[in-house]
């Protein structure tokens, strides 16, 4: 499958496990891709400021990928200052020598800069490759920190990021070398090194081998808990069982708070193992037999633990604090997954003339659904490199005033609560069946659900020009609570996902009970939503008045791209080349190293990328 920028999403994750640095050095020779070529750009230096819009570059292709995973410019920078100089250090023998990579990590390291904010810039350096470091963007774990999955950018002239690779640590039982995860260094203190994981760390594990004869756990539920604690505690620079165990921590925990293994069976009143840091300044290895959740994100327990020798029982039930493996506070428990879709259908039955599209808001305001304003630049100076299959790589600035172009072409929809301001240019409706008559299936669009509006954007082909979530809202002080895709793929069939880098992913950390939780919550509206306002309500109070047969569409939720990636169809390039002077700046094309204007380089001349000047105003 192909993301909407570009990107090739292979279906399964490629695992490196067994012999890491080996595993690495023949896919790279192995690889049509890596030649002599990429394997001396591995030993050329990055430059550490970033560099003009009319120059191609890693940095860019790096944030484009990082973008759509939803990490902000500013961000970005900061996270560049740190990994190229890193990068630097240890791509280039040839310029100088390369410092040790860490114990724990001798053969192969993962450095990553902020593990705990995801996504975000890495370096992985494997030792005695032809390829000794590649920029890496990681993104996701796969059950704890030992499992991070990444994107790697194979060689520094690469127009794109390969995404799906995954470091896998949790085999304890296999040597797999010298391999480690770790954050990369503050410049100011480069030999202060922060674990996150080593293979051979796993031994915190085994402390927990006294609970196992209570046979309270399943024996495979009971082996990932202790290692995924084992690790945790290692990773913390924690040790069981004295007196210096908190005091030399890097983490700082209240007293009496328990580190649970897997948080999700306490809401299923299972039992998981647990690290307990007590008041007294030790930490043990624990059990938790039960939790009830009490207030201000505490709760009530009732724990074992072991000492050196043996198992003991805590003499009173203790309120505590609870963390999960990757050190984050557990909450309160999720709601049930039909909580906001039935305050929604509660609103409807209160009053059948409510505008289901207003119900959605209130149902979500009363279930306490975040909502956010578009983070700062993205309103007028978004960009993205699109890397399309024809070989034609644009470097694209994205600008709110774009949307007067999908204005003259009937490609923004929008729906407009009562108060609100309109859009002047977007086409009103009031039904989604009202659109069957202004559209050709397939249609794929943008849309979100903001305080003021239901908005929805058809895209003309992968460029997406004037159809971004950036250009479906008013202004930047409008709040949105959800974002996504949307395809009408005939009159009986809909499907959506909430792919937004702009929006969606801005959102879900401000949701507490978690990123599962917030998808369920909204995909359950969303359906309800698409199905209760399908037909007008004067259609609606025909049918209950003449018994009507009213055939409603089946509505499915997808984590497919559903807006194809197509190259640029001859409406865009006329938007871009032929409409106001100012449009022309928008658009770049990569050529050899350098960004090129798009319109300009399709007349035969090469003039500079300027994206200073995309703006109506000008420069």
């Amino acid at each position: 499958m192909k993301s909407q920028n570009g990107y090739h999403w292979p279906k399964a994750l490629f695992v490196l496990s067994v012999n890491l640095y080996e595993v690495i050095a023949e896919r790279l020779q192995a690889s049509e891709d890596v030649n002599m070529t990429n394997v001396m750009l591995s030993g050329v230096a990055v430059t550490v400021g970033r560099s003009s819009s009319g120059t191609r570059s890693p940095d860019k292709v790096l944030q484009t990928f990082a973008q759509h995973l939803g990490m902000l410019p500013q961000r970005f920078n900061e996270e560049w200052k740190l990994a190229a100089p890193f990068y630097n250090k240890h791509c280039c023998p040839s310029i100088n020598e390369p410092p040790d990579l860490p114990v724990g990590g001798r053969d192969l390291s993962l450095f990553i800069v902020d593990y705990s904010n995801l996504p975000s810039l890495a370096v992985l350096v494997t030792n005695d490759s032809p390829i000794r470091a590649q920029f890496a963007v990681v993104y996701g774990k796969d059950g704890s920190i030992a499992n991070p999955i990444f994107g790697i950018l194979e060689s520094l002239d690469a127009f794109s990021v390969k995404a799906n690779f995954q470091l896998s640590l949790s085999d304890g039982k296999t040597d797999i070398g010298d391999v480690g995860i770790f954050q990369i260094p503050d410049p100011q203190t480069p030999n202060q090194v922060v674990v996150y994981q080593t293979a051979r760390g796993l031994q915190h594990a085994n402390a927990f081998d006294g609970f196992k004869n209570l046979n309270a756990i399943e024996e495979t539920k009971f082996d990932a808990q202790a290692w995924n604690l084992g690790m945790t505690l290692t990773n913390v620079q924690g040790t069981f069982h004295t007196t210096e165990g908190i005091r030399k921590m890097i983490l700082e925990v209240p007293g009496d708070s328990l580190l649970v293994a897997d948080p999700d069976t306490l809401h299923a009143e299972s039992r998981s193992l647990a690290i307990w840091f007590s008041a007294k300044g030790m930490i043990y290895p624990a059990m938790v037999s039960w939790a009830k959740y009490d207030t201000g994100n505490r709760w009530k327990v009732f724990v074992r633990y072991l000492t050196q020798h043996t198992i003991e029982v805590l003499d009173q039930e203790i309120t505590c604090a609870l963390f999960g493996p990757d050190l984050t506070p557990v909450f309160a428990p999720p709601p049930k997954p039909t909580e906001l879709k039935e305050e929604f259908e509660e609103q409807l039955r209160k009053d059948f003339q409510t505008d289901p599209f207003k119900a959605a808001v209130i149902a979500a305001n009363l279930k306490n659904m975040p909502s956010l304003a578009i983070p700062e630049g993205y309103f007028d100076s978004k960009v993205k490199t699109l890397d399309f299959e024809d070989g034609l790589d644009l470097y694209v600035l994205y600008h709110h005033a774009q949307r007067k172009h999908a204005y003259q072409n009937k490609r923004i929809f929008e729906h407009v609560f009562a108060g609100a301001g309109r859009n002047k240019g977007a086409s009103p409706f009031h039904s989604f069946e009202s659109l069957r008559s202004r559209l050709k299936y397939p249609a794929a669009m943008t849309f979100l659900l903001s305080q003021e509006r239901f908005a929805m954007g058809w895209a003309m082909d992968g460029v997406e020009l004037g159809t971004g979530h950036n250009c479906l809202i008013k202004n930047e002080q409008e709040k949105v609570y959800i974002a996504g895709e949307i395809l009408f793929e005939g009159a009986d069939r809909i499907r959506f996902n909430f792919l937004s880098g702009t929006f969606t992913r801005q959102i879900i950390p401000l949701y507490d009970p978690g990123e599962a939780s917030f998808h369920d919550q909204w995909i359950g509206l969303i359906s309800a939503l698409i199905g209760k306002a399908w037909y007008s309500q004067l259609q609606l109070l025909l049918h209950d008045k003449y018994k009507a047969l009213l055939k409603v569409p089946t509505v499915t939720y997808t984590d497919d791209v559903l807006i194809p990636f197509e190259p640029p169809v001859q409406s865009t390039k006329m938007a871009f080349c032929s409409s106001e002077p100012w449009m022309q700046s928008c658009a770049c094309i990569a050529s050899g190293d350098s960004n090129f204007n798009w319109c300009k380089k399709l007349e035969g001349k090469n003039e500079p990328c300027e994206h200073d000047d995309c703006q109506p105003s000008g420069r």
